[in-house]
């Protein structure tokens, strides 16, 4: 692989970290200046709701009170991520969900420190929990880094059996 397309491959990622830590981070600070704990402000009726909560555990409220063992895993994923990444990323969309996990888990993990929890606000009808950007940003993230690798598996064995000889 060319120099500069390597680069680009390392820097990607950490671009898309940076932006979703950087959105993630003012989200917060907005809820924090905006919302009240025992307040839900509707914003599409039946389906949308600001309300300003915190989370010492893990998504659905699980594990509350374990913020340690939280800041430490933050970290050992920031760190798997980097790693994935500067090996080789699976393409361009993969190298970019996992920018945005590692993004969404290093805001989560600026409020672990910085708070002692995570600050959640965005409550959508059928979910089971409150969450922030950076929680969407780590689920979609997982969910398109997994898909780019089920594809990019399927599409390598078709290639692989596309070029076997029959006989």
């Amino acid at each position: 692989m060319a120099p500069m397309a390597r680069r680009r491959d390392v820097l990607t990622p950490g671009a898309i970290a940076v932006l979703v830590i950087a959105a993630d981070q003012a989200s917060k600070v907005w809820a924090q200046g905006s919302l009240r704990p025992d307040h839900e402000i509707t914003v599409i009726t039946g389906w949308l709701w600001f309300r300003l909560t915190s989370n010492s555990g893990a998504s659905l409220g699980m594990l509350r009170g374990y913020n340690l063992v939280f800041l430490v895993a933050s970290i050992l994923v920031v760190l798997a991520v980097a790693v994935i990444v500067i090996r080789g990323a699976p393409g361009r969309v993969g190298a970019i969900a996992l920018g945005a996990v590692a993004g969404g888990t290093a805001s989560n993990l600026i409020d672990r420190v910085r708070l002692g929890s995570v600050i959640d606000f965005i409550e959508v009808h059928l979910w089971p929990t409150d969450f922030n950007l950076a929680d969407a940003a780590i689920r979609l993230g997982v969910l398109v880094f997994v898909l780019t690798l089920l594809f990019g598996r399927s599409r390598r064995s078709r290639r692989n059996a596309a070029s076997r000889p029959t006989g």
